[in-house]
């Protein structure tokens, strides 16, 4: 941690730093998780995966977030060591029982598994009490950028055969499934609580807690999807028809939604050709998911000169390249910068509080764990902070 700011201004002044720099805003955080906390019909969880910073887990636990959503050993060594009473959910499909071993040792309870196979070396390394969230996979077509039912999910048949096996060992399944990450339609997850609660029906077995996923979306430039409360509302409306005449409780595990407008990423302009920008930081970096969601996640962005104010006036489209020597390493999209941005200037990308730490690479040897506070919001796309 580099320090605390007033502003981003405030930062290049004192700082004119040479590495990319992360910059957190701890209150946005927390503005989120109270929506989430006050507005979700359930218990919030929180996607670990999508930034793991000690600040952040914080913030969301003072704010009422007391559960989290952990893929590996290291995210549970992160949470036990930033929030000491956080109850975790490893909600890795495809885990090592040493990976399951691990978890027992440092108090995790609930365990995703979507077949049998894993199931069973799950009972037989965590004992009866562990809880198995049976992962359902969701049909596509759900509207979501980010389709996560290829790889981790179980159709129906071995959804109703892995719960019932459950069942068989003595233990007390829980249901989980995820609509796919950036979703930008509501009904997306009353399909998803139809399904899971039908299915549970058939198969005869009773359970208590069901974790529809993460999904909810964050606002990019493009981004055409209703607002938190729509989801909100169509979430609770299915929990009243189909799971809590059935004693279910929901959970959901946002990440992406939950911390995307905590964090923006203060890129330096290393070198400035007619046509194009070379940043300190690019597709290896903490830009590493726009690469993948190209213009779906099409972030704001500002220019700034090197003493930190706005740089304004005629713009130009500029490739953007990042700094390292491979010829891919460029954003998909141009950028429209003020016409003067020259070498020392800096770009700052907004909404990269989930998975720009925690994508970034070490391709070249190219990576900055530099982390700052900024007090002041986001001013928005090509716009002065307010003074």
């Amino acid at each position: 941690m580099i320090g605390r700011f007033a502003s981003v201004a405030a930062l290049i002044a004192e700082q004119r730093p040479e590495v990319p720099v992360h910059l957190l805003r701890p209150h946005r955080v927390a503005e989120t998780a109270r929506a989430f906390v006050a507005g979700f019909p359930g218990d919030v969880l929180f996607a670990v995966k999508c930034n793991a910073h000690p600040l952040v887990l914080q913030t969301l636990r003072a704010e009422g977030v007391r559960s989290f959503d952990v893929a590996s050993p290291h995210e549970i060594r992160r949470v036990r060591e930033a929030v000491p009473d956080g109850v975790m959910f490893y909600h890795h499909p495809a885990k090592t029982p040493a990976q399951i071993q691990f978890a027992v040792d440092h108090g995790v309870g609930y365990f995703a598994v979507d077949c049998i196979a894993e199931l069973e070396k799950l009972a037989a390394v965590a004992g009866r009490r562990a809880v198995p969230m049976v992962r359902l996979a969701i049909p596509k077509g759900t509207g979501a950028v980010y389709d996560l039912s290829t790889k981790f999910g179980a159709p129906p048949d071995v959804f109703v055969a892995t719960l019932r096996r459950a069942v068989e060992l003595g233990m007390a399944p829980g249901v989980t499934f995820h609509v796919g990450s950036q979703c930008l339609d509501p009904e997306a997850f009353r399909l998803g609580i139809r399904l899971a609660c039908a299915l549970l029906e058939g198969a005869g077995v009773e359970v208590k807690l069901m974790d529809i996923g993460g999904g909810f979306p964050a606002y990019y430039r493009t981004t055409d999807a209703p607002p938190l409360a729509s989801f909100f509302a169509v979430i609770d409306e299915a929990r009243r028809q189909w799971a809590a005449p059935r004693g279910i409780r929901l959970l959901c595990e946002p990440g992406r939604g939950l911390v995307a407008e905590g964090g923006s990423l203060l890129a330096r302009v290393i070198l400035r050709k007619p046509e194009a920008v070379y940043l300190n930081d690019g597709i290896f970096g903490g830009l590493t998911e726009v690469y993948w969601g190209k213009d779906e996640l099409s972030l704001p962005y500002r220019a700034l000169a090197g003493d930190g104010s706005l740089r304004g006036g005629p713009t130009r489209a500029l490739i953007a390249y990042g700094p390292t020597c491979d010829g891919n390493d460029r954003l998909p999209y141009a950028l429209d910068l003020p016409a003067e941005v020259t070498d020392g200037d800096y770009i700052e990308f907004n909404l990269i509080g989930a998975y720009g730490r925690e994508m970034a690479a070490r391709y070249n040897g190219m990576v900055s764990e530099a982390v700052a506070v900024i007090d002041a919001d986001f001013a928005g796309h090509m716009t002065r902070e307010a003074a």
